[in-house]
């Protein structure tokens, strides 16, 4: 190709692309608004919508921030400092693995976040909030698209907030309810001895309900037809059929033992073999469960289950 031709084929795809860009809009908004502290979780539901007449393509980090950032400045410009957690995933070496995602003109994807993730918020005052997004991953190329977001108003303020629900606490404690970042297999060891003693709010604390309810394909085309609010009493539901055991019984059956055989993991999922043992009028039934776990924002959490046939002794 001779090279004007060239010259002026690169210039038509940097006009098409700036083009489209241009009309892919980046919001978030506060996914449950509410009195937000500095201690407080401040989830924000970050969406990528294309308001242009070409499909837009785009990459999705599974570890969202080598995807995003966050800004957030005081009322007199002075930017908070990054999250511990933000700032050692993207010192990391550590592979960046993503989806490749195809929006249609008039379609949009939402998923959220918690800005503790993002940003070191310390301090109750006024802030404003923005977010960006890098289509093709932070830091992948040095003059890459960066699409921001509306700005929102942070107020956080000095006290935190009371607890709004009985689950935030430790069974038969004040002690308030918060996932560790541990290994696979001792989230799986916490999550059955707390089914073993009926401690309900640590049982669920490291169960992705949200994966365990889409399980189920039904279930999962009605939960994507509904609202944030819809979604969220789908969830509290499952939870309580799940108390209830009238659906995934095999999770919340209560072993009388169990042993952990096997742990295998990488830097974001994982598997845990367990031989649990249920009693029964003289004889114990052996069953092997392999739970799938994923980690998201240094935290694993479990998001599938098998079982099988042990026999009986």
């Amino acid at each position: 190709m001779p090279a004007r031709k060239m010259i002026i084929s690169l210039l038509v795809l940097m006009l098409v692309g700036g083009s489209l860009f241009a009309q892919v809009q980046l919001s978030i908004q506060f996914f449950d608004r509410s009195l937000y502290s500095p201690q407080s979780d401040i989830m924000v539901r970050v969406t990528i919508r294309n308001n242009s007449s070409q499909e837009f393509r785009f990459k999705l980090a599974d570890e969202r921030r080598r995807s995003l950032s966050f800004e957030v400045r005081s009322l007199t410009n002075r930017q908070l400092p990054a999250s511990p957690s933000w700032i050692r995933t993207m010192s990391g070496n550590a592979p960046a693995f993503y989806r490749e995602l195809n929006l249609q003109p008039g379609e949009e994807y939402s998923f959220i976040e918690n800005l503790h993730d993002y940003v070191a918020m310390t301090e109750a005052g006024t802030y404003l909030m923005q977010c960006n997004f890098a289509p093709e991953l932070i830091g992948r190329s040095p003059n890459q698209t960066v699409l921001s977001s509306n700005v929102l108003t942070l107020p956080l303020r000095p006290a935190p907030p009371a607890p709004g629900v009985a689950n935030q606490f430790v069974a038969n404690t004040t002690e308030i309810l918060r996932a560790e970042r541990i290994a696979p297999d001792e989230v799986v060891r916490r999550t059955l001895a707390a089914r073993q003693h009926s401690h309900w709010n640590e049982f669920f604390l490291y169960l992705d309900l949200e994966a365990l309810l889409r399980r189920n394909p039904d279930r999962s085309r009605i939960y994507d037809r509904e609202s944030d609010d819809g979604r969220r009493r789908m969830l509290n539901e499952f939870r309580a059929e799940m108390m209830a055991g009238t659906i995934d019984n095999d999770i919340v059956v209560i072993p009388a033992s169990f042993e952990i055989v096997e742990t295998r993991y990488g830097s974001l999922r994982g598997t845990v073999e367990v031989i649990q043992k249920f009693a029964y009028d003289g004889f114990f039934l052996v069953k092997l469960y392999i739970y799938e776990l994923e980690k998201r924002d240094d935290i694993w959490n479990i998001v599938a289950y098998t079982v099988q046939n042990k026999g009986s002794e």
